[in-house]
Order: C-alpha cells, then structure tokens, then sequence
C-alpha cells in the first residue's frame, strides 16, 4: 500500500489557458503505476473521475467538465480523500486538507477567467 503521506505529492486547482481551471495531481507515482481512476470523497460528494495527462508526474482533471468535484472543494469541507481505482498492482490512497480551498479556488478562479 502506497499512502501520499510518504511521497513528496502535490493537489492543486490552477489556471490552464486552454481548458480553464484545472484539478492537478503532482506525484512521482502516477505514471509509473499507470493512474488513470480516481474516487474522490469529500463529505457526501463521493465519485469517481478519469484522470487526464500524459506526462508521467502529473494528472489532471478538467472542472468544467466535473462542476460537483468542484463543488465540492470549495465545500468549506476539511478534508478530501482519494483513491486510485484500477491502478497496477497497487492500493493508493492519500487525503489532503481543504483549508481556505473555497477562498483560493475563488481567487484562482477570478485570475483564470481575466486571462480567458
């Protein structure tokens, strides 16, 4: 079992000039155990997404396209859960703190659509 915790990773929403804001999963291990599934858990929100990206530290998801995963962050929930579906031979899961998530996604958000 592989926990984040251990590994330097990285969960971010930022600005991507093409498709907007983006949800980006930085961690070595996503390519090299082929990510592709994520269930994401964030207080009742529970689903589970197709990570998009071909580079092989990085996954993204497109918000526009999951307005609930969206939703969601900027809950004012805590905390998010996430866990890799169909992922090699491995169990992933990590969580991550959503403090201010609704604050900085908000002030993401506004930047990103000047810029569009």
């Amino acid at each position: 079992m592989i926990d984040a915790s251990d590994i330097e990773a990285c969960y971010m929403v930022r600005c991507d000039a093409k498709n907007g804001l983006i949800f980006e999963i930085g961690d070595a291990t996503v390519g090299e155990y082929d990510l592709r599934l994520a269930r994401f858990e964030i207080g009742r929100y529970k689903e589970t997404i197709r990570l998009d990206g071909n580079r092989p530290d990085r996954r993204t998801i497109v918000l526009s396209r999951h307005p609930k995963l969206l939703a969601a962050l900027t809950s004012g929930a805590d905390f998010a859960t996430m866990f890799a579906i169909k992922a090699g031979e491995i169990d992933y899961s990590t969580g991550f703190e959503l403090t201010d998530a609704r604050d900085q996604i908000s002030r993401v958000a506004k930047g990103c659509s000047n810029k569009r």
